[in-house]
């Protein structure tokens, strides 16, 4: 480690606003890498250490800018970042590292970084951006988050009203923070830090999925924080990597530092619904050299399964006067392709006290099937049959529990009438049901790589007065589109001949996306992972699909860090404070290192 980076308690002492004109004896003082003093495994410990050697600080001046220097109203942000500066090369030279002043004296007058200072300057960047914008950050996080800006039914979101206003605040905070600020006719948002022609682009996207069916401890359009979580929808996916950007582009505009590159923060509305608007955006927007996405999961998502929608849809019977001793009679249940649904209803009717037989066997189901779990009820002389799960993403299984999953599993297992919504109901138990990954149906298929082929039925509805079933795949590469119907369909065909019925399937299946490794952004990435965390970290695949995807070597650099127990669309969404400062070390630093060196 760069013996520069070593600095003295008053540095610390900077950043916890300590204040007071105490002393501070030669054996007092504490020397820690600076690169680990925001990092969440050194911090606590530091801050605990911190407490009685501050006390015995000997620069007044120095506490008194501590106090002040970074979050000091009086000071616009060139102002602040400058003082910041000579307050640290102040106390290097009254601490007798006279190299380690000289080197902050340099970046205090430089009109850009040289490449050989790069890591002194990454490491003061990243608690500067944290010490003054952290407090920021939240608070306008919580402000997002009111705008319920998820996309509606025959509606397009562009001029929704929640997306206009979400964006006339966004355009204001751009004025505010100095930044450009341009709509693409409402599909995309853009912040720009003017610089040369080259174009480096933060990715992000301001729509949100909506919470229908879903059941939040706090509101989900409040940002209230409870436990340390700011509890939101959006808040992880994706509006906290909104706000952080913004304010990392902030904090590089106080530097007065020149860039290689204009830097723009892309903000798109249709992420969650219809992707159309990045073509728009792509047909009169400067090309990209980097492209990075914050939609994703550290340490770098170099790598996106291919994202399928399978349509089943369950027609009249022509053949089949089977009467089983169980008839459904309708289901429903999942509100979004992305989303693991939480609940599912069945309406089922049976021979007499059908209601107390049914419950015995959903109990006796629900002992060998655990964590399933139902209700019923009667309901005009049916059953009414709910399954409970838990909402999540559906590129991760793990994320949730499928109730509607459990919901045709269960039915299966009884004596159907193959009526359209028994037909459905079976091959849908049969073939999918608790599974998630596609075995059943004969998709199955791991890759070295991307890992494996994950399925998750999503949506049971009417659509034009038949029953339909919505299953979202995502695919990892070694399969094809031919493979996955061909395998559906010889299902569907054996189902259809037992019963006389009319099952049929239409299907989308969209490509994977496959990023290098060798090159220069993803190995920065990599770099700044390790700096920031203390951590090596490896390139990742992951199911979800990101707009990263479509953009030339696009890759993804967080918000998760767990895809395996990923928040987003899922009930009591949230991120941590830390998470989020976390986040904006990690970018800042990363921005820096790609648009200073050649």
């Amino acid at each position: 480690m760069n013996r520069l980076f070593n600095l003295n308690i008053i540095i610390l002492a900077l950043f916890i606003g300590c204040s007071g004109g105490k002393e501070m004896t030669e054996t007092t003082e504490i020397t820690v890498p600076l690169d680990e003093l925001i990092s969440g495994s050194i911090l606590p410990e530091i801050y605990k250490t911190a407490d009685t050697a501050v006390d015995t600080v000997a620069d007044t001046a120095v506490d008194s800018v501590a106090d002040t220097v970074a979050v000091s109203p009086d000071l616009d942000g060139n102002e602040a970042f400058e003082a910041y500066l000579e307050a640290l090369v102040r106390s290097a030279t009254e601490k007798s590292t006279p190299e380690l002043a000289a080197e902050l004296a340099l970046l205090r007058d430089a009109e850009k970084v040289p490449a050989e200072n790069l890591n002194t300057a990454s490491v003061l960047l990243r608690n500067y951006v944290v010490k003054r914008y952290g407090d920021l950050i939240v608070k306008d996080l919580q402000t997002m988050v009111g705008f319920q800006t998820y996309a509606e039914e025959g509606r397009e979101n562009w001029m929704a009203p929640e997306f206009l206003r979400q964006r006339e605040w966004l355009s204001s905070k751009a004025d505010e923070l100095g930044l450009g600020f341009k709509t693409y006719d409402g599909r995309v948002d853009e912040f720009t830090l003017a610089g040369p022609e080259a174009v480096l682009a933060v990715l992000t996207h301001g729509d949100v999925q909506g919470v229908e069916g879903q059941e939040w401890s706090s509101s989900p359009w409040t940002g209230d924080i409870v436990d340390g979580k700011i509890i939101g929808r959006g808040t992880q996916d994706d509006k906290g990597a909104v706000v952080m950007t913004y304010y990392v582009l902030k904090a590089l505009k106080d530097t007065g530092w020149e860039f290689n590159h204009t830097l723009k923060l892309i903000i798109s509305n249709g992420e969650e619904s219809s992707w159309e608007e990045i073509s728009y955006y792509q047909e009169r927007a400067p090309e990209h050299e980097y492209t990075i996405g914050i939609d994703g999961e550290y340490p770098v998502t170099h790598a996106q399964k291919g994202y399928g929608l399978l349509t089943l849809t369950s027609g009249e019977i022509s053949m089949s006067k089977k009467k089983g001793e169980w008839t459904v009679l309708l289901m429903s249940g999942g509100f979004g392709g992305s989303i693991i649904p939480e609940k599912g209803e069945a309406i089922v009717a049976g021979v007499t006290n059908s209601l107390n037989r049914l419950t015995k066997l959903a109990r006796a189901w629900e002992s060998e099937n655990p964590p399933a779990k139902f209700t019923l009820t009667s309901e005009k002389g049916n059953v009414k049959l709910i399954a409970h799960g838990a909402s999540g993403h559906s590129a991760s299984p793990e994320s949730g529990h499928n109730a509607l999953g459990d919901l045709t599993a269960f039915l299966a297992s009884l004596d159907l009438t193959p009526n359209s919504w028994g037909v459905l109901t079976m091959h849908l138990g049969r073939y999918i049901g608790t599974e998630t990954d596609g075995a059943s149906w004969g998709i199955a298929h791991t890759d070295s790589v991307m890992g494996s082929m994950t399925t998750n039925l999503a949506i049971i509805s009417v659509e034009d007065g038949n029953p339909t079933a919505l299953v979202n795949i995502r695919a990892p590469r070694g399969i094809t589109a031919e493979q996955v119907e061909a395998a559906v369909n010889k299902r569907i065909n054996k189902i259809n001949k037992e019963y006389g019925s009319a099952l049929s399937l239409s299907m989308t299946l969209g490509p994977y996306h496959f990023v290098p490794t060798d090159g220069k952004l993803v190995n920065t990435l990599l770099e700044v992972w390790e700096e920031v965390t203390g951590e090596p970290g490896k390139p990742v695949a992951i199911g979800g699909g990101t707009q990263a995807r479509l953009f030339p070597n696009g890759v993804d650099f967080g918000l998760s860090t767990d895809e395996k127990h990923y928040r987003g669309h899922g009930a009591d969404e949230y991120m941590r404070p830390e998470e989020l400062f976390m986040a904006a070390e990690l970018t800042i630093s990363a921005i820096l290192r790609l648009t200073t060196t050649e």
